[in-house]
């Protein structure tokens, strides 16, 4: 599990090396990185079944832990861009077993 985990991790960073190159624009800040397409990036590779600690490892520590009726548990990341606004939420939804039953990504 750990090496499908590191595995897709790898892919995941080299897919978003990929997206750069070219000349920048003038406007365009060097060296500048888009923490909302990586959490979404990761978030992608979320799936039904994940672990807790498999989450923490991508995503690293939740924003927000809620404990929701019935014992499930909703972890809650945002992300914010330069100006502080916020651009992308990511909402995980644990059954009572700690594995991953929902996952919804919500880009602003």
């Amino acid at each position: 599990m750990r090496t499908m985990r590191c595995a897709a991790m790898s892919a995941l960073i080299l897919s978003l090396a990929a997206c750069g190159g070219g000349e920048p624009d003038s406007g365009d800040s060097a060296g500048a990185i888009d923490s909302a397409a990586i959490q979404n990036a990761a978030a992608q590779t979320l799936r039904q079944g994940m672990t807790q600690e498999e989450v923490r490892t991508m995503l690293g520590e939740p924003r927000t832990r809620v404990t929701m009726d019935g014992g499930l548990e909703r972890w809650t990341y945002y992300n914010y861009d330069a100006n502080g606004q916020l651009n992308a939420k990511t909402l995980i939804i644990f059954g009572n077993d700690g594995k991953i039953a929902e996952v919804n990504n919500m880009s602003q």
